[in-house]
């Protein structure tokens, strides 16, 4: 089971990821969000974080220029909420992630219809697929007691990411209804100022508890 902090936005969280030996790092490209950050900020927190660690660059409907830049940064994966364009996936140059919500049915079965229509060498650049609630970043869970989406197309071999409104309290259930490949957690693991080390140690250690 792979682990993702999302929302790093301090270089001393950084070493928290290190100690913990993560998996995935998020840095979030989203002005609205309280855990935005610049390009600057997310290398000067990067050059702190192990090698394994994979970086991943968290975008809300970007354009090409948004994903040129991001990949330049020296970014691993990027993760795409929002719309994603067909000319976004033509310039991507490394793996996407696409994020479903799964509470909105409309949105859900226009984001299937979307991934069916791309051409397969577009196809394969996502790789993974996130789960999460009906609002990015919104700290919530979807109705977990609904899963007919596991049989929807758009997982089709790709890697499933748990994400929406995961904590300590809720994570060994995520895992033993879904069994996804990674599991993803912001405010979950946040204390007043960021990331908090006991949340994020605690919420860590339920995954490997599970494995």
């Amino acid at each position: 089971m792979k682990i993702k902090i999302c929302g790093i936005t301090r270089p001393a969280e950084a070493q928290y990821l290190n100690a913990a030996a993560v998996d995935y790092a998020g840095f979030v490209f989203h002005p609205p969000s309280k855990r935005n950050v610049t390009i600057p900020q997310a290398k000067d927190i990067m050059e702190s974080l192990n090698p394994g660690i994979k970086r991943v660059a968290v975008l809300v409907s970007p354009d090409t220029a948004q994903i040129e830049e991001l990949q330049e940064a020296g970014f691993d994966l990027l993760q795409i909420h929002g719309d994603l364009r067909m000319e976004a996936v033509e310039h991507a140059k490394i793996p996407l992630w696409y994020a479903v919500n799964i509470a909105d049915p409309a949105t859900l079965a226009e984001k299937t219809e979307f991934l069916a229509s791309l051409p397969s060498a577009l196809r394969e650049k996502i790789i993974g697929i996130v789960v999460d609630g009906a609002e990015y970043g919104g700290g919530k869970t979807f109705d977990w007691t609904d899963s007919r989406w596991r049989d929807m197309e758009f997982l089709n071999g790709r890697s499933l990411i748990l994400a929406g409104g995961l904590s300590e309290a809720n994570v060994q259930t995520g895992i033993r209804l879904f069994s996804p490949d990674v599991v993803d957690v912001s405010s979950g693991v946040e204390g007043e100022n960021g990331k908090d080390e006991k949340k994020l140690n605690a919420f860590i250690r339920k995954v490997r508890e599970h494995e």
